[in-house]
């Protein structure tokens, strides 16, 4: 993995108190190999995770400005950040028991409706795509010297149950 729990907790607000190896480690993988590898590559994405980390490592994470500063990306941190959040506030209240599925509910909470957890995630995942997308066109331009600009990267999930 190439982005830490901290990374999410960077972009949006997570409680601490979340366990991260159980509730955020596992959407980190997930989007890991659903989005990113397949937006740069597996070949990519093995250089990106391997050590030494190669010479333009913290520049690819972080983002920064390219092609005489006339084009900016936020980075994979950015990027990751927002596509795991989107993941992690989808399932966060889900949880899988001996006695079947069960939505937890905290002492003095009040759930939130399935609409706006949607249209949060709805969010989030935009803006991750969206700066996956420009982190991708920097890579592009390293290759070729000019960005490309009309690479989507889209994923489909659907619904089950419900």
């Amino acid at each position: 993995m190439i982005i830490s729990p901290e990374a999410i907790r960077a972009v949006r607000p997570i409680a601490e108190n979340v366990n991260d190896s159980k509730r955020l480690i596992p959407y980190i993988d997930e989007c890991e190999k659903f989005f990113l590898m397949k937006a740069i590559g597996p070949a990519q994405y093995k250089l990106l995770d391997s050590d030494p980390k190669p010479e333009n490592f913290e520049t690819i994470m972080d983002g920064g400005f390219y092609d005489n500063n006339t084009k900016h990306f936020a980075g994979l941190r950015q990027a990751m950040g927002y596509l795991v959040y989107s993941r992690f506030v989808r399932n966060q209240n889900v949880n899988a028991t001996a006695f079947g599925l069960v939505a937890k509910q905290g002492q003095f909470s009040d759930p939130v409706d399935d609409r706006s957890i949607v249209r949060i995630a709805n969010d989030a995942e935009k803006i991750g795509l969206e700066y996956l997308r420009q982190c991708v066109d920097y890579l592009n331009f390293g290759k070729s010297g000019c960005a490309t600009k009309n690479l989507r990267v889209k994923s489909k999930f659907k619904a089950i149950g419900g």
